[in-house]
């Protein structure tokens, strides 16, 4: 009995650190107004390993400009992931610069004869609209490299950019860990305080034993059969 309960969890730590989570947004937006703490915690509980990853250097490339960047630039680099056919690439969400003026390309190559998506990726300097590709909706480079340039013109300058570029399965890591945080960060917004608390304490544990869960029961497993053996908790178990 108790090993069918330890099968089971193992079969489903394995999942949380891979699968994507929708179930935590609707349990904050459909939760949250009912004050369903306990409801809102076991929800959130299951992307908790998700919280912890750790992104493969191997399947990303960060690039970014200074911060602030500097005017008059007109700068060319390559974008490269190794041993991949195509990316996805997306910016931090602190991302701005000067609208039109101030730009990022993702060149074919540095002929510059050909462009991937738009001919210019700006904005977000004093609330100005912007086309910065998201996590959530990504750029698609067909391509293992490409070059990107960036210029600026003499004046008004901002944070600058930061852009990752991942592979798809990368990308889908990263969005789920990053989708569980943001949910994470709302239920401290509205003040679930022991929910709060139990997934940070949880975090914590997890960040130790995310490895060994995929493939063998943890002292956290087993803590808690000891525990709620002795009580009889048949349903905790």
């Amino acid at each position: 009995h108790i090993h069918h309960y330890v099968h089971r969890a193992r079969e489903e730590a394995c999942a949380s650190a891979t699968e994507s989570t929708p179930v935590v947004e609707e349990a904050l937006r459909f939760y949250a107004p009912s004050g369903d703490e306990a409801r809102l915690t076991a929800l959130l509980e299951r992307g908790i390993i998700n919280m912890v990853y750790t992104p493969d250097e191997a399947e990303r490339v960060v690039m970014e400009s200074d911060h602030p960047y500097q005017n008059n630039a007109n700068d060319m680099k390559p974008l490269e992931l190794p041993g991949h056919e195509s990316m996805l690439v997306w910016f931090d969400p602190q991302t701005k610069t000067e609208k039109d003026y101030d730009y990022l390309t993702f060149w074919h190559d540095e002929g510059k004869a050909a462009h991937y998506g738009e001919k210019k990726y700006s904005g977000g300097r004093d609330g100005s609209l912007k086309n910065w590709p998201t996590i959530d909706n990504p750029l698609h480079i067909p391509a293992g490299k490409c070059t990107v340039g960036f210029k600026s013109d003499d004046s008004r300058n901002d944070w600058g950019w930061r852009l990752t570029a991942a592979s798809a399965s990368e990308h889908a890591k990263q969005r789920t860990s990053t989708a569980v945080k943001a949910a994470v960060g709302r239920a401290k917004e509205k003040g679930y305080t022991a929910c709060v608390a139990l997934l940070e304490e949880a975090m914590k544990k997890a960040y130790e034993e995310a490895c060994a869960s995929a493939t063998e029961s943890t002292p956290a497993v087993e803590e808690a059969l000891r525990f709620y053996a002795s009580s009889g908790d048949e349903a905790r178990l």
